[in-house]
């Protein structure tokens, strides 16, 4: 039988299901913002998306760790999390290398896609706190 990729249900507030609409709100959210960096002509939206992809696979990158960290054999996850933080950081070390010194992109493009996984972050309280407030006001009814 094919596996199938899980789906996700947007009104679950499991830490599994957050973890997704994370990953996927970051993803989409490099989009829109190379999108708007397209304003600012096309080596701003290129240095946004360069930026954005790279903070979304971080984030990606941090939630793979988590679940080393957190798996059933210790010994193994351990290991793995140690040289994975290291590889991570000197990817986003170099990379950011890259992208500031040899294409010198603009830094507050960089910036703007940087800070993806932080609107992310706070999109996803805002839709929990929707939800929370939502499911209040139909309780009261």
């Amino acid at each position: 039988m094919p596996k199938t990729a899980p789906t996700i249900d947007w009104l679950d507030p499991g830490p599994e299901a957050s973890e997704r609409r994370l990953i996927l709100t970051s993803w989409g959210l490099v989009g829109v913002f190379a999108l708007l960096g397209l304003f600012w002509g096309l080596p701003s939206a290129a240095a946004v998306a360069a930026a954005g992809a790279l903070a979304a696979l971080n984030v990606e990158g941090l939630a793979r760790l988590v679940g080393i960290v957190t798996a059933r054999t210790p010994a193994r996850g351990s290991l793995l999390a140690v040289l994975g933080v290291g590889l991570r950081y000197l990817l986003l070390g170099l990379a950011l290398f890259v992208i500031l010194s040899v294409w010198r992109a603009n830094v507050i493009a960089v910036s703007i896609g940087l800070s993806v996984p932080v609107a992310a972050i706070f999109l996803e309280w805002g839709l929990s706190s929707m939800r929370e407030f939502g499911s209040d006001s139909d309780d009261e009814t």
